[in-house]
């Protein structure tokens, strides 16, 4: 999935990075793209399936609607009523969840080119609906997935025969060539002290909001230490990643794992989690994949708790998912959002030019 990207947007309290929010608008008329974008999407999604189909991976489709859906406090789902069960349904954020009962079966390469729902505002980078490209490979971890995201990338980027990633949805506008030279790999902990002057890992809540100030980020010291984290992160570091070159973030916080596994390190835990980023802008999410159903069923109770302490509603557990954990062994996985990734290779300024969103 693709958890913060509008995570503080979502956040009482919080503030959204200014170059995203004040290109935020509710579209009130349907944009039609051009039929010259439309036939580029559908050479890239040609470019998407034959990458993977080359290696052995499966395509798969699953529901865009089910019983449970992602806890995460800072992604919102849609909610409707299936009548005839009298049961409260949730279109999907991702189809992480459905991956993963299918993968305690089948242990295999599989892919989704899926339609997921995001209720969140519109803006230049987001819609409600939107494509996601997430794929899951047994017996790999997150560097493995990192590797394999960076030749996805060019593949599809060069099938459309694109020698650049152009954006001006950032406050500086960026072009950043398509190389064979491997992505750059930075830290949380690198990347705070490059852009805001210290690393987080280690630090307790009252140094973070101390050394958050310093940067200056307007926190609040009841916020949560992810808040405060999430406000930094969006304010000062994320505009500036990949702007000469393809960067992952790596490493982050262990609070901040999601469904990554999490490694133990001398100066504090960090998740092996992935995010990469194009000329400012994040284009996927991925990780070392959590297998332990135990730990999860904890993380999914911490998530219910920030949830009803920002004023939302507590979500169901996926107990499926928990049950296929342990079956699920080695595994890494990725989600990539399909328009952003088109939006870097044709240079459009909004997501609405690479989709049909009537």
């Amino acid at each position: 999935m693709l958890p913060g990207l509008s995570a503080c947007a979502n956040t009482p309290g919080l503030f959204c990075d200014t170059e995203i929010q004040s290109k935020a608008h509710i579209i009130m008329t349907p944009v039609i793209p051009s039929l010259q974008n439309l036939r580029l999407r559908a050479q890239a999604t040609a470019g998407l399936r034959d990458f993977f189909n080359r290696r052995g991976y499966l395509e798969i489709e699953t529901r865009a609607m089910r019983a449970t859906t992602a806890t995460d406090p800072y992604i919102e789902s849609f909610r409707t009523i299936w009548n005839a069960g009298n049961q409260t349904c949730y279109l999907q954020t991702s189809p992480e969840f459905a991956h993963k009962i299918l993968l305690s079966h089948h242990r295999l390469p599989i892919y989704e080119v899926a339609r997921v729902f995001r209720n969140e505002t519109h803006g230049s980078l987001h819609r409600r609906e939107f494509t996601l490209v997430e794929w899951y490979k047994p017996d790999a971890d997150y560097r493995d997935m990192m590797d394999e995201t960076e030749e996805l990338v060019r593949a599809v980027s060069r099938s459309l025969g694109v020698k650049q990633w152009i954006s001006n949805a950032r406050e500086h506008a960026a072009a950043v060539p398509v190389t064979d030279k491997p992505f750059r790999r930075l830290t949380v902990a690198q990347a705070f002290e490059e852009y805001a002057g210290f690393s987080p890992i280690g630090l307790s809540h009252h140094d973070l909001v101390s050394c958050a100030r310093k940067a200056g980020s307007r926190v609040s010291d009841d916020w949560s230490w992810n808040d405060i984290m999430n406000c930094v992160l969006v304010d000062f570091v994320e505009p500036r990643l990949g702007m000469t070159e393809p960067t992952y973030l790596i490493d982050y916080p262990a609070s901040m794992a999601s469904l990554a596994q999490v490694r133990h390190e001398p100066g504090g835990d960090v998740a092996e989690r992935f995010e990469l980023y194009i000329c400012g802008i994040e284009l996927c999410n991925g990780y070392s994949e959590l297998n332990d159903a135990a730990e999860l069923r904890r993380r999914f109770a911490e998530d219910n708790d920030e949830r009803m302490r920002l004023g939302l509603d507590s979500l169901p557990i996926d107990e499926d998912l928990l049950a296929a954990l342990p079956a699920l062994q080695k595994l890494g996985g990725n989600a990539l959002g399909f328009e952003r990734l088109l939006m870097l290779c044709l240079g459009c300024d909004d997501i609405a030019e690479v989709m049909i969103d009537i």
